[in-house]
């Protein structure tokens, strides 16, 4: 967890009852602080309208920083890195471009630069730098989107800031097909498959498949047991696929 994030979290709120309380705790004690008496309904809607601004100043907050911004908030962060939402741009994705223009500043062609400069082109939405992938002094880019002309922007942009020699070349994201076959008891076949399918979808492009996370994911979806017919080993994706799962249930 990120220090923004704990020092957001670490501001406790208060209930509306927990903040009348220590305002009934402060008035003396010879006053009748029972529900109802004067001092009560006096301190009452002033208790109400601390809750409310207590709250108003933890949303303020949660939007000055990208790790909890949402929405046109999380656009204005984004401007001030130099970003762009592009058309149909979840949060979660523009988040992360945000996160690691700030998390990896330039070092003069390191592998996060060729990451930092893909994910400046509006439309990108995932890049990770291969480096020495066609040999000394070559960097492939792989990168995902929205737009259909992203290889070549992105190609631009990288040659405009790529240190002179380095051979660097922009390609997409390309699909691995994985067969998964599984025999599963005592659940049905669509939920067990689901499961799997949720298990690939935290799978990033160049991850491994972990078999016996397969069957983790299908016995905790409520399978009395399972066991792999294939893969029988772990699968290690191409450093550019992105798994692309067929998944059988037996």
């Amino acid at each position: 967890m990120s220090e923004t994030v704990k020092a957001v979290k670490g501001i406790e709120s208060e209930s509306f009852e927990e903040i009348l309380y220590r305002l009934l705790q402060a008035a003396p004690d010879d006053l009748d602080k029972s529900e109802g008496s004067i001092i009560y309904d006096a301190l009452a809607p002033i208790a109400l309208e601390l809750f409310i601004q207590q709250e108003k100043f933890r949303e303020i907050l949660e939007q000055a920083f990208a790790v909890t911004a949402k929405g046109e908030y999380l656009d204005q962060i984004a401007e001030d890195h130099g970003l762009k939402r592009a058309p149909g741009e979840s949060d979660e994705s523009l988040r992360e471009r945000i996160l690691q223009q700030k998390r990896n500043p330039e070092r003069g062609g390191a592998e996060a630069d060729y990451v930092r400069w893909a994910l400046k082109v509006t439309g990108t939405t995932y890049a990770k730098a291969i480096d020495m992938a066609r040999g000394i002094g070559t960097v492939d880019v792989v990168v995902g989107g929205t737009i259909p002309d992203l290889v070549e922007r992105v190609q631009e942009e990288i040659n405009r800031r790529k240190p002179s020699g380095v051979d660097a070349v922009v390609r997409r994201v390309r699909m691995q097909t994985v067969p998964i076959i599984v025999q599963a008891i005592g659940i049905e076949a669509e939920k067990a498959k689901q499961a799997i399918l949720d298990y690939t979808r935290t799978i990033g492009v160049g991850g491994t498949l972990y078999a016996a996370r397969i069957l983790s994911a299908v016995i905790n979806a409520g399978a009395a047991d399972a066991s792999m017919v294939t893969p029988t080993e772990n699968v290690i994706l191409f450093p550019d696929a992105q798994i692309d799962p067929v998944v059988t249930i037996e």
